[in-house]
């Protein structure tokens, strides 16, 4: 009988830690999602996305430089706006997914590292592609 108690700690510990581990896919989705304006099923297909990618890396050994990159990449992650160049009255006058802003400006959202932070996964990002 204790056996089988210290079994199922163990595998309680091994679950506990599992899920803690790693980047967290749904903050990043979540923050990815409150920029483009999206909704619940939007998170949950790009967090299936995101799952997907790391099930593959993890499926040919490279799960470790997948983590690796998403979390080194993670905190630099930034919703930004870019004016687009057209003028509008309402947010229909603008195209895919720009929107009209107070200036009569269309602005695209883009979610991503900022181009002055480009390089700061370098190493990561290598790494993480010699596994394709």
């Amino acid at each position: 009988m204790r056996q089988k108690n210290f079994l199922f700690a163990v595998l309680g510990l091994v679950a506990v830690f599992a899920t803690g581990c790693g980047p967290d896919i749904a903050g990043i989705c979540e923050a990815q999602e409150a920029c483009y304006g999206g909704n619940e099923a939007d998170i949950d297909a790009c967090v299936a996305s995101y799952d997907g990618q790391r099930d593959t890396a993890h499926g040919i050994g490279c799960g470790d430089e997948f983590d690796t990159f998403v979390a080194c990449s993670e905190p630099l992650l930034t919703c930004a706006s870019q004016p687009t160049g057209d003028t509008c009255t309402t947010t229909a006058d603008c195209n895919g997914g720009a929107v009209c802003n107070s200036d009569g400006e269309c602005e695209a959202k883009s979610y991503g590292i900022p181009i002055g932070n480009q390089d700061a996964c370098e190493a990561e990002r290598n790494a993480y592609s010699r596994c394709n």
